[in-house]
């Protein structure tokens, strides 16, 4: 056994990344596989009051697999939320909040108002559900991403925020990709999604449960976005997501693995929607109400269903219904590494201190002859702190021999 004493030459230290590509299947977010139940809703929020209330999830939770098996992996989190725009005012009737929504086809904002109560809390028409909800989510985002709860995202990213009308992301999805498969970031230019901007055929009206149609599949993707891309201090890199046309529609926010998509302008928010959604305004608890003839997606849908009932209306008519790839990205896992040279001298590690290296007369059983030189063979390498204590051991792929005649030099490498 040879013990020496690691010199700064001894030491190098290095970092590299190992890259991972993560395919999210279609079929995974609309949960269309037959026995399936890839997409897990909690329905845990309450509101209303009396019989008239309706059940919704805040967020979606989407798997790689039945999500009730053991084995079933969280790949990402999906939600919606709308930015209102909040006039102060000098007395309690004064205030407003603003939902804004851009007329298709003119630069034209029209808006919803709401009145606020004694906490500047928003109060929206009862037939507008969990709007206040909505709001909260998007401010929420805000707060994380932007640092400023009362901001709004804008495609392309702009912090500037005083003159963005165009710009501004005014009712937003938000997909969280999990931990597991966002690592320590997302690469750069890496990531594409297909996505339909029209449910079922692309014709109108279409029921809110149509099945998409691959021929409506639309690519996004971070394509250039080196060129434009902003560090901030709250949510890291960000970069903008274009369409096949090279028309920004959302933000995607690297380190954080937050995807952030302008449904007015990856949707087709004129198409009109047919079909049941959820109300407050019914006669039994958790009923459906029958959408008005010419609801269009934003705002109709959007505003008046539950967020159980957009987010299902997205994922299950959006991304299709094949086991085929609706998002793809590239993670990139850091790893900090030490590497120690351990230095064998020709005259150190000849000799082994195995019971079995000696006779019973002590004479080395590996030299047949008086004069021949004693060799070993190296299998083990521990490394020690200075008062002697093992702290890791490195075992050789094969023993190396060692003899007189050989310098040798065997790197530990200790990844962490």
């Amino acid at each position: 056994m040879t013990f020496f004493e690691f010199e700064d030459e001894d030491r190098v230290l290095k970092r590299s990344q190992i890259r991972q590509l993560v395919d999210v299947l279609a079929a995974d977010i609309s949960g269309s596989n037959t026995g399936s139940s890839t997409r897990k809703k909690y329905e845990v929020f309450l509101t209303g009051s009396g019989t008239d209330y309706v059940t919704s999830s805040l967020f979606h939770t989407v798997f790689d697999q039945t999500h009730t098996l053991q084995t079933a992996n969280e790949m990402l989190d999906i939600t919606v939320g709308s930015y209102a725009k909040y006039k102060a005012g000098t007395s309690t009737t004064d205030p407003e909040y603003y939902v804004c929504f851009k007329d298709q086809g003119s630069t034209a904002i029209t808006a919803i108002t709401a009145s606020v109560d004694s906490s500047n809390k928003p109060i929206f028409d009862s037939s507008l559900l969990m709007m206040r909800e909505k709001l909260n989510i998007y401010k929420q985002y805000a707060q994380v991403l932007l640092g400023d709860g009362s901001q709004y995202f804008t495609t392309p990213y702009d912090d500037d925020v005083t003159n963005d009308e165009d710009d501004r992301i005014n009712h937003a999805i938000f997909i969280n990709i999990k931990r597991l498969f966002t690592r320590d970031g997302l690469d750069k230019e890496k990531f594409s999604m297909k996505i339909g901007n029209k449910a079922g055929n692309g014709t109108s009206p279409q029921p809110i449960d149509a099945v998409s149609q691959t021929s409506q599949l639309k690519l996004i993707s971070d394509t250039n976005a080196k060129s434009s891309l902003t560090i901030t201090p709250q949510g890291g890199s960000v970069g903008t997501i274009v369409n096949d046309t090279n028309n920004a529609v959302g933000l995607l926010f690297y380190e954080n693995g937050i995807i952030v998509l302008d449904a007015e302008k990856v949707l087709d928010p004129s198409q009109q929607i047919t079909g049941n959604i959820s109300t407050v305004i019914s006669p039994t608890a958790g009923s459906k109400k029958a959408l008005t003839a010419g609801s269009k997606f934003i705002p109709d849908v959007w505003v008046t269903g539950s967020i159980d009932d957009v987010i299902d209306h997205v994922a299950s008519t959006r991304f299709g219904s094949a086991d085929t790839s609706a998002m793809g990205l590239i993670n990139k896992t850091s790893i900090n590494s030490t590497i120690y040279f351990c230095r064998v001298a020709p005259a150190e590690g000849n000799f082994s201190t195995n019971p079995t290296y000696t006779d019973a007369s002590g004479s080395l059983r590996c030299i047949e002859e008086k004069g021949d030189d004693p060799f070993s063979y190296v299998t083990t390498i521990g490394l020690y702190d200075g008062p002697g204590n093992m702290l890791a051991v490195a075992k050789t792929s094969r023993p190396i021999e060692k003899n007189p005649e050989v310098d040798l030099s065997i790197s530990v490498r200790i990844d962490y």
